[in-house]
């Protein structure tokens, strides 16, 4: 790679938009370098979510806190990068950016560069730290991060965290563990990684690493140290390549492309992409998370890469399951960007690489037959839209899910339309409950709402159903039993969590039976009481049958939800525009309604509730031996308790006598 020294003295210009200021541009090649200044004027703003960079974040991001900036020079792109217009600092001597630390940041670099100084002056050798990646990235663009990857250029990970150990001790500070993760070449896992807690943040230390590879072979022949430069280049993509020097405090772009980068919204890798993809497939997926969490542009030869079909099949062969599943637990997090990710990896052609549909005998030794096809792969992403806009519905929901500092990113103009038309309307009062346990000031309820459950596992739960509703028409057949594709693929495909699995092939299964319950009752409640009775028994039975299984019990609305999208997908076109048509507000209040109603007829939490007389006590009652009827008994006895609410055990036992031949 090439760079050129650019004469322009247009620095990139990061700063708070809270305070509207710029930052001056300060010269940092000094130890001694003044203290930077704040200018109290209007602030520069970046194609980044139309928005400036900031780095607000902690206890000393009270006050607007500046960032050292660099002078831009122009630099050639990597190989089949498309820009030619990037500029950046030059790869042999990166110009350095300040970062401004939070206390518990800058507490935890002042030890890991005394433990540095303590080995220099031990051994007489020199290692030299850097955090590495994701840190750095969110830092620049004002956002929080949790845990930190420090690289060392000359000594092993696990080596250097047990003298962190030593210096805590020596401070009078607890003895920590450290975990050593092993490397595992065939599943792309190239580096050993010591992980442990530091001031009560994670620390992963790794070593700054070259490899060598065969043409035949995507697994590196040899590794060994490497040079800062050396490492940024083999990472996946250039805004994850950057460095924070913790001895000088400067940001180091050896790349000479990521700071760039980061400002124009690009995801590019730092070498040739498909060589940067077939070293490890995995940074295919990591490209389609960050492009849709942050709205980047996937670069060109990026994208010719992963559609190329043996870039393709390492992905399925070589990565595996748990990794995938891990990527997309990681999208599904991502807020606002899931339906972005959704459609890249449509329009990409992964959508059947990472939801890879059943087979006979692969995954799942027990499986012995598949049944069925995919339907329209766009109605996962038509839906996951849908979905992503009922979240919405309530204000608070309008940001991002996972991260209070995260801006919202590229504006969604359908959905904004959407959410000026819904939010707070009664013809959506009753939706927020699903997701949120704050009240919205000056709308009416029929009845007080419910305390919710996790909003994390609702919105993951409607999410995730929604991607795999493609695969509503298939089934797999497992050591005898017949299961949903969308329950095989999350079970033996990604290697998913049972609750995740339990709920998610609930939901599906009821989508027919939600939206045949909510079409036949009444926007407002029956003055008649034999059809209130009615009412009652169906919404509570369906409710019984959607909660039934422990692990779900609250989660029933979520299928009440993804009823509601899935009717609404055929409405897609006009409300990408932010069009309400008259039908689809009519969906909407019948959904609402349900919703509404449940609170009102005191059966929302119907799918906890205990038979008033149990199973012994009705064959006592019927004369009859216990058996497979019974179940059926049982669900007569519900019906009435639905219909009765405030009878007495006495009074049922008597409806059973009188009333034998409901039991035939």
């Amino acid at each position: 790679m090439t760079a050129s020294t650019s004469t322009s003295n247009t620095p990139l210009v990061y700063c708070s938009p809270k305070r509207r200021a710029s930052c001056e541009l300060v010269p940092t090649g000094s130890e001694h370098a003044p203290k930077q200044r704040i200018v109290p004027v209007s602030y520069g703003t970046s194609v980044f979510f139309n928005r400036a960079l900031s780095t607000s974040a902690g206890p000393r991001s009270q006050e607007t806190l500046p960032i050292g900036t660099q002078e831009a020079s122009p630099s050639s792109p990597s190989a089949g990068s498309t820009d030619t217009s990037l500029t950046a600092a030059t790869a042999e001597q990166p110009r350095a950016m300040v970062i401004q630390l939070t206390d518990q940041e800058a507490e935890i670099c002042e030890i890991l560069d005394q433990v540095a100084k303590n080995y220099e002056a031990k051994e007489g050798k020199k290692v030299e730290l850097r955090i590495a990646g994701g840190w750095v990235r969110d830092k620049l663009l004002g956002l929080s991060c949790h845990d930190l990857d420090v690289g060392l250029d000359t000594m092993m990970g696990y080596e250097f965290a047990v003298r962190v150990n030593e210096y805590m001790e020596s401070l009078g500070k607890k003895k920590r563990t450290i975990a050593k993760i092993a490397t595992n070449p065939e599943k792309s896992k190239h580096l050993e990684t010591a992980t442990m807690m530091v001031l009560g943040m994670p620390l992963d230390f790794v070593n700054l690493r070259s490899e060598v590879y065969d043409d035949s072979s995507r697994i590196p022949s040899e590794i060994m140290f490497g040079t800062p430069k050396e490492d940024a280049e083999r990472r996946d993509i250039t805004i994850n390549a950057l460095f924070y020097n913790i001895h000088t405090h400067k940001v180091e772009d050896h790349t000479g492309m990521g700071l760039k980068d980061l400002q124009d919204g690009i995801i590019r890798t730092p070498l040739e992409a498909y060589e940067t993809f077939w070293q490890d497939p995995l940074r295919v997926l990591r490209c389609i998370r960050f492009a849709s969490r942050f709205q980047f542009t996937i670069a060109e030869d990026a994208k010719k890469a992963i559609l190329d079909s043996r870039i393709k099949e390492v992905l399925k062969t070589k990565i595996s399951k748990e990794r995938i599943g891990s990527e997309l637990d990681k999208m599904i997090d991502d807020g606002a960007g899931r339906s972005t990710a959704i459609r890249l990896l449509q329009e990409l052609g992964l959508y059947d690489v990472v939801f890879a549909p059943p087979e006979v005998n692969t995954v799942a030794k027990g499986t012995t037959a598949v049944k069925g096809s995919i339907c329209e792969v766009q109605d996962a992403f038509k839906l996951v839209w849908i979905m992503e806009w009922i979240l919405k519905i309530h204000p608070s929901l309008a940001g991002e899910d996972e991260d209070g500092t995260f801006s919202q990113p590229e504006r969604d103009v359908g959905q904004e339309s959407l959410l000026r038309q819904t939010q707070g309307t009664p013809m959506t009062s009753h939706l927020y409950p699903i997701v949120t346990s704050e009240p919205v000031p000056g709308i009416p309820y029929i009845a007080p709402m419910e305390e919710p459950f996790p909003e994390r596992l609702a919105k993951r739960t409607m999410i995730l159903s929604s991607m795999l509703y493609p695969y509503r028409e298939m089934t797999a057949t497992v050591n005898k039993k017949t299961v949903p594709a969308g329950s095989w693929i999350l079970r033996y495909g990604l290697k998913g969590r049972n609750v995740d699995i339990d709920i998610v092939t609930k939901v599906m299964e009821s989508i027919k039976a939600v939206q045949e319950t909510v079409a036949s009752i009444s926007l407002d409640i029956p003055q008649d009481q034999e059809l209130l009775r009615k009412e009652r028994v169906e919404m509570g039975m369906l409710i019984r049958d959607i909660g039934f299984i422990t692990v779900i019990g609250k989660k029933w609305r979520c299928a009440l939800l993804i009823g509601l999208g899935v009717e609404l997908i055929e409405k897609f076109d006009l409300l990408k525009q932010g069009i309400l048509d008259d039908e689809t507000k009519v969906k909407i209040s019948k959904y609402n309604a349900f919703l509404s109603k449940a609170e009102a007829y005191q059966i929302d939490h119907c799918f906890s509730w205990k038979y008033i007389v149990d199973g012994k006590e009705v064959t006592q009652l019927l004369k009859v031996k216990p058996g497979p009827k019974v179940t059926g008994y049982l669900q007569k006895i519900m019906q009435w308790q639905l219909q009765h609410p405030h009878s007495s055990k006495e009074e049922c036992q008597e409806w059973i006598r009188e009333h034998p031949e409901q039991f035939k």
